[in-house]
């Protein structure tokens, strides 16, 4: 076949795909929610740390306060105050069926600014999360709803865009309404990884993964020369590393879809078109995770763990899992696609054979009694001073559990206990608690259970409350855990005052907030004992208060109370003049 007819193939294999999609959509009911072409940060399902990304971010030039308007006619059906996820956010439900999302605002429109402003000091709360009917806030097609900015667990000015489903609560990738994105940019595929299943298969004769160095001729990907066939014995399946560009960005985006072939049969694909929201951590059944970990590089995996519900899967035979037996040469190929049709190919060959396995990798942790925990069932471990249970579908796939105990590193009231390993990803949280010991009763509402970095760094608090004789708490990581103290308050600085500071010339007042280990819990802002609103932003450990009405004329007095989660307290207070 010529290399014409090959691509026309391609083209027509892949075009239905996209248009059955696209014509399950309006792609003329919306508009956009900004005034200026759409530039994206952020693509729909991308991985991101722990979760796929439910929307589409849109770039806002680099800085905060563009307009931001309603794609159509509706009604603001909830409005979000949050120190982390989406921060501001606003949804407007739509008379259509769908909902949209706009998150890390940096303020409302000044009716639902009022409105939110109102509730906060009613509840004397920064966070807040209102519901409203269908009367009390419509909104017209372009009215402007809110100005962007970097509210939340945001990285850099942009908004958070999403269409949802009002009805069955999934969230569809908003670029089947309509958007058009400026993109003649193919994806880009970056490594090929090939993984032995289970210990009598192998890869170029080792039980590991195997990592294809690739190079690009023309429009295809290939192996780099001599790596172009590999060796596989047994059951194997694949994984790769790709993203996305289009013309006005260079920041790299996660991929629509990914299908994988073998000698030209489809054997597996996925599309990103919709999920649940409460589904988008299964992305960790879907990333290489403890390649992630160690070499902080997304790798996704074409294959199918028992506990992976995700709906973005389509023709998978075998779970993405192939045997290659037989002693012949197999063609593999992978095709990467983005929504617009741009498409990567990368082809190479694997050679089946019947050699076995002439390595096995040394596998830490080994312990006498290993456990096996079924993914499906409900487990429970016990040993002296610690109990683990773990839910039904917490895990991804069934499990030999691994678990050993080192004596307490200096300041810790309890062993430091391995859990299994820091390597394996959870879906849900499961129960952990430890029964700490040695330590003087004055400290037991100070102690906290705390996850030890694998590389020694600062401890990551856990929580933890007292039933009997044990601190319990919910994780969703394996990894070390022990008992530390934390006696230690709070620190506050401030940013932008002082004491007996004049400060009629300045709109807010800043200050910065940190805690040793535990974590912060709550803050109370007072000026002239009345509370007041001050913004937590705790990605720059920041509190601000933009000064108003409740600063009077003449001299003031401030107070700040920040309380962390074993109840150590710092306040801060000063005479303020206006």
């Amino acid at each position: 076949m010529s290399f014409i007819k090959k691509i026309l193939s391609l083209v027509l294999i892949v075009q239905p795909m996209l248009l059955v999609s696209q014509n399950k959509y309006p792609t003329d009911y919306f508009g956009s929610p900004i005034d200026f072409p759409i530039s994206l940060s952020g693509t729909f399902g991308e991985l991101r740390n722990g979760h796929l990304h439910s929307g589409i971010d849109i770039r806002t030039q680099g800085v905060e306060g563009k307009p931001i308007k309603a794609i159509a006619d509706g009604w603001v059906s909830r409005v979000v105050v949050s120190p982390t996820g989406y921060g501001k956010a606003i949804y407007i439900d739509h008379p259509n069926g769908y909902t949209s999302l706009y998150g890390h605002c940096q303020s409302f429109y000044q009716a639902i600014e009022k409105y939110v402003n109102t509730e906060q000091y009613r509840n004397e709360s920064f966070a807040v999360d209102l519901k409203f009917t269908k009367n009390e806030f419509p909104v017209k097609k372009g009215q402007l709803i809110a100005k962007s900015g970097n509210s939340g667990s945001s990285g850099g000015p942009h908004i958070h865009f999403e269409i949802r489903d009002t009805k069955e609560k999934t969230t569809i990738n908003p670029l089947f309404f309509g958007y058009k994105i400026k993109d003649y940019t193919r994806p880009q595929i970056k490594r090929l990884l090939i993984y032995p299943y289970g210990p009598n298969s192998s890869v170029n004769g080792k039980n590991i993964f195997h990592e294809v160095a690739l190079a690009s001729w023309g429009l295809n990907l290939h192996p780099k020369p001599g790596q172009d066939t590999i060796n596989v014995c047994g059951k194997v399946y694949f994984g790769i590393e790709a993203f996305d560009r289009h013309n006005d960005s260079q920041m790299d985006n996660g991929v629509f879809s990914i299908k994988l072939m073998i000698d030209s049969v489809l054997m597996y694909s996925h599309k990103m078109e919709k999920f649940d929201f409460e589904e988008s951590r299964q992305m960790l059944a879907l990333v290489d995770y403890p390649y992630l970990i160690k070499n902080k590089k997304r790798i996704q995996r074409s294959i199918i763990l028992p506990n992976n519900e995700l709906p973005i899967y389509k023709n998978v035979k075998h779970r993405g899992i192939y045997r290659f037996d037989k002693s012949k040469i197999y063609q593999v190929k992978y095709v990467v696609g983005d929504i617009e049709g741009n498409e990567s190919v990368l082809t190479f060959h694997i050679k089946g054979n019947n050699d076995g396995v002439s390595f096995i990798p040394k596998i830490p942790f080994i312990t006498k009694n290993e456990t096996i925990m079924r993914w499906d069932s409900h487990n429970v471990f016990k040993r002296e001073g610690i109990l683990i249970e773990i839910p039904k579908k917490a895990l991804f796939d069934t499990l030999h559990f691994k678990f050993s105990i080192n004596k307490p590193q200096n300041g810790g009231f309890s062993p430091v206990y391995h859990i299994h390993d820091p390597y394996t990803p959870l879906l849900k949280s499961y129960k952990l608690a430890i029964k700490p010991t040695g330590f003087d009763p004055a400290l037991r509402n100070k102690l906290l259970i705390v996850k030890l970095d694998t590389k020694n760094e600062k401890p990551i608090p856990a929580g933890g409350k007292w039933d009997g004789k044990f601190l319990t708490t919910n994780v969703r990581e394996f990894g070390s855990y022990t008992v530390l103290a934390d006696t230690k308050p709070p620190t506050i600085k401030p940013a932008n005052i002082q004491n007996g500071k004049n400060i009629s010339g300045q709109g807010s007042i800043r200050i910065t907030v940190t805690d040793d280990l535990a974590g912060i819990e709550t803050f109370r802002a007072t000026m002239n004992g009345k509370w007041i609103l001050m913004d937590w932003d705790p990605k720059r450990n920041l509190l601000e208060y933009k000064i108003d009405e409740h600063t009077k004329k003449g001299k003031n007095t401030f107070r700040l109370s920040v309380v962390d989660t074993r109840g150590n307290e710092a306040v801060y207070e000063a005479t303020l003049y206006r």
